[in-house]
């Protein structure tokens, strides 16, 4: 009788499949530590390349849109007011002429967009 238990645990594995009959997959702390480590890199190139690779690019832009900025260029701010450049002061002010005679001192950072470049006889109330 001891010969047939004898028999029965050499079929049987660490597992409780048979020993001829091998688990289809390795379940090994290594293995399951990669796997998590590879999802993990995995997510970040996914949120490097949907989310901060475009912020990147917007805030390239942006700084070489400030870079360009000349007297005479017609803009739009970030508060939507349109206006021409009539003077740059310094890196950070700009004054912009909204209307004739009319002219506002504003933050180079708030402007969004160049709508036209410097053009001879433009003046803001051109529309």
């Amino acid at each position: 009788m001891r010969e047939a238990f004898a028999a029965d645990e050499k079929t049987v594995s660490t597992t409780g499949a048979p020993a001829d009959q091998a688990p289809p997959y390795d379940l090994s702390a290594e293995k399951m530590m990669m796997d998590n480590l590879f999802l993990i890199a995995m997510l970040f190139f996914i949120f490097y390349f949907i989310l901060i690779r475009p912020q990147q690019r917007r805030l390239k832009v942006q700084g070489d849109l400030m870079k360009g900025l000349q007297k005479g260029n017609k803009i739009i701010t970030s508060g939507g007011i349109i206006g021409t450049i009539a003077k740059l002061e310094g890196d950070d002010v700009i004054v912009l002429e909204v209307a004739q005679g009319v002219k506002l001192r504003m933050a180079r950072s708030s402007v969004t967009e160049v709508v036209s470049e410097k053009s001879p006889g433009e003046s803001a109330n051109d529309n």
